[in-house]
């Protein structure tokens, strides 16, 4: 055992090497990868965090938008990122969980190519339409979609997201023929939304509460247990009786596999301080989103169980890519 207290030693300077490592990051920008275009939740989460980060760890932290194939594209990209803690994804829960088992080949593993790092927050779900679209309550817009098989058209805003599967599992339910009309992001499908070129979109809150509230969107229904303090004239879907539809979209931060433990650690850290703030919870609350603190390990299990459960969802519903 002569050798021992060389090893102690040895290690006890790897770990000061490591510690210091940690310390010293960032000494450069932090590319923050959004795998959809502008204008949807996502975006919308990682621009408010990006400026925190900014902040509290005084380096850029840049929103770099790499939107297509429902989020696999900008994940791959992650994935595959020199893991050195200058490149990080913040994501919905698409590519990461909802949407794997819709694709016969995804070019990553997400519990082994990617590092969790936090949850950041989660959202309410609304069946919304455009303002001048005939059908008014949630009876409505499926007795008009029994009357005109095929003529409904509902956006979906990601192909694998929970809009899309949740979609699926509506014409399922209610035996009806809809349009799915598939987007790259919320942004792109609220757009045409807006202008009437489609009727319908099970929707992340945040991406259309500005519109319902101006009035050129209405809610139909919210897929929550009870409703919305921002939408309190809204039914829920439980209330209309299909107590199926209760949907919480949900977003994290990962980076590639072999980031450094001390830096998903320290960015842990920062993240959940900024999300433990009362200015950054106002900031979501008026989107009408709620922030979720979680250590990486708590994360990884969180993905672990939506894997398994929206892939059982794919299997009962037939649900398949445009």
């Amino acid at each position: 055992m002569r050798g021992l207290p060389k090893l102690v030693a040895a290690l006890a300077a790897i770990c000061m090497t490591v510690a210091a490592y940690g310390e010293a990051w960032p000494t450069k920008p932090v590319r923050m990868i959004v795998p959809f275009p502008p204008g949807g939740t996502t975006d919308i989460m990682a621009r408010v965090l990006a400026k925190d980060l900014q902040t509290s760890l005084r380096q850029s932290f840049v929103v770099d938008n790499r939107g297509g194939a429902g989020g696999i594209i900008g994940t791959e990209m992650t994935a595959k990122s020199m893991p050195d803690g200058y490149t990080i994804m913040l994501s919905s829960s698409a590519p990461l969980a909802v949407g794997l088992k819709l694709y016969p080949k995804v070019p990553y593993d997400v519990m082994r190519d990617l590092a969790p790092v936090s949850m950041v927050g989660d959202v309410p779900m609304v069946l919304v339409t455009h303002a001048k679209f005939a059908p008014q309550t949630l009876r409505d817009v499926i007795a008009y979609a029994k009357a005109h098989p095929g003529k409904l058209t509902v956006a979906l805003n990601a192909l694998g997201s929970q809009s899309h599967l949740l979609t699926e599992l509506f014409r399922l339910r209610t035996g009806t023929s809809i349009n799915m009309i598939p987007y790259k992001g919320s942004g792109p499908a609220v757009v045409d939304l807006l202008a009437g070129a489609v009727d319908s979109d099970f929707e992340n809150l945040p991406a259309v509460i500005q519109h319902i509230q101006s009035g050129r969107l209405r809610a139909v229904a919210v897929l929550s247990e009870k409703r919305l303090d921002l939408l309190p004239d809204t039914p829920t879907f439980v209330e209309l009786d299909m107590p199926e539809f209760v949907a919480t979209p949900w977003f994290a931060i990962v980076a590639p596999a072999a980031t450094p433990r001390v830096i998903v650690a320290r960015l842990n850290t920062e993240i959940n301080k900024t999300l433990s703030s009362a200015e950054t919870r106002a900031v979501f609350a008026k989107q009408g989103a709620n922030a979720v603190i979680a250590t990486p390990q708590a994360t990884g299990r969180y993905f672990r169980a939506e894997i398994d459960k929206w892939a059982k969802i794919v299997a009962e519903t037939g649900a398949k890519l445009q």
